[in-house]
């Protein structure tokens, strides 16, 4: 197993596109990559030349690359159908709520967030929807009826595959559709670093299409920008700019981009992104608390989507900013007793917390803000499996 940091360091941008790369038959689709080693593409550095148990979707493993360029149309882009997105009013921060367990009242608050792999799930040979109706969606997790849902379609990797596996067949789009969500973020298939390009490119093509699966079914969609080399931030730039409706974008914080430096690196290629379209676009930021303030510096609005104080909750723990090092104190409840006043107190007191935050960030002088990462300026996040 290779050391995360060092495969970072290695693919980082160095500014020079490999050698191998220029002749490449992925080259148009995936702009190449600039390692240490200026010699050496992608299929050098990461391909293990077609081991009969290689799991990669990689020309050196076929006929099952041949199958998954036939199941997603092959490596192009220039076939995507448009993406018009609505206003989803947006507040700066959406709380994650994962289950109604030890509640029994609902939460009442403006927006919530559910992860879309708890709202549909296979049963027994089917991919189904927990429920049909909108009221009984939000009662079944504990939130008040009118509340504006927002479905997180980031995850990991084994809920993202049932996703795909299942989701045409069932209509899974269409089902999600019924349930009067708010925005859906796209599933972030992986893109994780010591693969060939040719999987990150399978799996951007993966995401697309489920994107045009959703807006067809009647959601609206926030398009997870993944990104682990130049050439995928060159093509979400063209793509933003064919689809300039396109506000809310989505990044995740909690894989690779937790390192304090990748974070930065990304945050800092998205505000590239929005410099370079010269329009403004509302990062949906998930799980990036720790970001807040170098967002709000670099973004006009923005929200956070955390599933912090339900955490917390479920631990009995109440936020107190003036608690000293730790804003999270020990609190108890009766056996039987709810915990509802634990998720409310919670939610109620961490949501003004990260306004706060990012209101006085935006209250500070320029000179006083913080610089972006001496490194370079494209964000390669940590290997999530390497």
């Amino acid at each position: 197993m290779r050391d995360p940091a060092k495969l970072r360091d290695e693919l980082r941008p160095h500014g020079v596109v490999s050698a191998a790369c220029r002749i490449c038959f992925l080259l148009e689709a995936c702009g190449g990559i600039q390692p240490s080693r200026a010699l050496m593409n992608c299929f050098n550095l990461n391909c293990c030349g077609g081991k009969t148990d290689c799991k990669r979707i990689c020309p050196n493993n076929n006929p099952d690359f041949m199958r998954r360029l036939e199941e997603v149309g092959g490596l192009r882009f220039d076939d995507l159908k448009p993406l018009a997105q609505r206003s989803a009013e947006l507040p700066q921060y959406v709380p994650v709520v994962d289950h109604k367990k030890d509640r029994y009242g609902a939460l009442d608050y403006p927006a919530i967030a559910l992860s879309t792999y708890r709202v549909i799930r296979v049963k027994g040979k089917r991919y189904r929807a927990l429920t049909d109706d909108p009221k009984e969606l939000r009662a079944a997790f504990g939130v008040a009826e009118d509340a504006r849902v927002i479905l997180r379609g980031t995850a990991r990797d084994p809920l993202l595959e049932r996703y795909w596996q299942y989701g045409d067949r069932d209509d899974a789009a269409g089902q999600l559709a019924a349930l009067g969500v708010s925005l859906i973020v796209a599933p972030n298939f992986s893109h994780v670093l010591n693969v060939p390009r040719s999987e990150h490119l399978y799996n951007r093509r993966r995401q697309l299409l489920s994107i045009e699966s959703m807006v067809e079914s009647g959601l609206n969609v926030a398009p997870h920008l993944s990104a682990v080399a130049r050439g995928d931030w060159d093509f979400w730039r063209s793509y933003l700019s064919d689809n300039e409706t396109v506000l809310y974008v989505a990044k995740e914080f909690q894989t690779g981009n937790k390192n304090r430096t990748q974070g930065r690196l990304s945050i800092e290629s998205l505000a590239d992104l929005q410099q370079d379209l010269g329009r403004k676009l509302h990062p949906i930021v998930i799980g990036g608390a720790q970001f807040v303030e170098y967002v709000a510096s670099r973004f006009e609005t923005f929200t956070l989507i955390d599933s912090v104080p339900f955490a917390k909750t479920t631990r009995r723990r109440l936020f107190d900013p003036a608690a000293g090092r730790s804003p999270w104190r020990e609190t108890w409840s009766l056996i039987g007793q709810g915990i509802d006043n634990i998720l409310d107190h919670n939610v109620r007191r961490y949501a003004p917390w990260i306004e706060q935050r990012a209101s006085f960030e935006r209250s500070r002088p320029r000179l006083f803000q913080d610089a972006p990462p001496s490194s370079s300026r494209i964000a390669v996040p940590a290997a999530q499996a390497v």
